[in-house]
């Protein structure tokens, strides 16, 4: 609603200040009986039980990360702004510009000015719109001032909408409610018990966080692989074993100290290296191994 795409840290890190004033009409609310809520058997039985990106990536596709449990249906008109960080102009001054763009909008005058401006593309909405007149779903209307400094988001869902005034349109909701706003729970809260749910857990996670293409999250699951790519901390001895074996050594000084080179091989299984973790084993910590 604040014209938000991508990652929450892009967004966060390029936004100053947010503020939304509007209309929340609400005839009527349908939610679910949470406590017994439960999924199909089909699908529990989609969850992967291994990390297989090509698996998850196809189960998120397929079912979604969240569950609609409730929704609220009736109309809004709200104004949503957002203030980017090359923009100057003080909290107080973002207050009072809402305000009057508020007042404006929301005025009981019946020829009060109407946004005209084009509206963005709407994103595809999944549930079935037949029989439900397009006026009450209008794209929103965006406004942007010079750099993108401040952004001006125009919301109307609801009501018959064809750009009439504000106490025009309150009188048109009850002929035609939309959906104001939803209730969702994680899928994965569903899935207690199910072999695999810490993996499609995991998955989910990342993709909420970092927000990639729902069709190139396969190839990003692949690079958060949880795979053992060296031995683990329990895996190798610290203390030294009875039969000693010959180390290559390494002896900064003629007289110090050896530190022995631990000489286990790590496979990355052809997979990409970004980094290195050398740990110092036995009971002397002379012995420098790679983990």
């Amino acid at each position: 609603m604040f014209e938000f795409k991508g990652c929450w840290q892009k967004d966060a890190s390029s936004t100053k200040c947010l503020a939304l004033d509007g209309w929340f009409i609400t005839l009527y609310n349908v939610e679910l009986d949470r406590a017994h809520i439960t999924l199909s058997e089909r699908v529990k039985q989609d969850v992967p039980e291994t990390w297989d990106p090509t698996a998850i990536a196809e189960f998120i596709e397929k079912h979604g990360t969240h569950i609609i449990v409730g929704v609220k249906m009736g109309g809004k008109d709200v104004i949503h702004i957002k203030q980017s960080n090359n923009s100057n102009l003080h909290p107080n001054e973002v207050r009072k510009t809402l305000k009057q763009l508020a007042d404006e909008r929301f005025s009981e005058n019946e020829e009060a000015p109407v946004f005209s401006e084009k509206p963005k593309e709407e994103p595809y909405m999944p549930w079935d719109l037949q029989g439900m007149p397009a006026a009450s779903i209008r794209p929103p209307v965006v406004t942007r001032s010079k750099n993108n400094a401040i952004v001006n988001v125009y919301i109307r869902r609801g009501g018959v909408d064809y750009g009439q005034s504000h106490s025009q349109w309150l009188s048109t909701i009850s002929q035609s409610p939309n959906v104001i706003s939803m209730k969702f729970v994680p899928i994965t809260s569903l899935l207690g018990g199910s072999r695999g749910n810490g993996f499609l857990s995991h998955a989910v996670n990342l993709y909420l966080r970092y927000k990639p293409p729902i069709e190139e999250l396969r190839e990003f699951l692949e690079f958060q692989v949880p795979r053992q790519w060296a031995p683990v901390y329990g895996d190798l001895p610290l203390g030294l074993k009875r039969r000693k074996q010959a180390l290559p050594s390494l002896q900064f000084t003629f007289m110090g100290p050896k530190l022995y080179v631990n000489t286990v091989p790590v496979d990355s299984g052809n997979r990409p290296v970004t980094g290195i973790r050398l740990y110092l084993e036995g009971k002397k910590n002379d012995h420098l191994a790679i983990h």
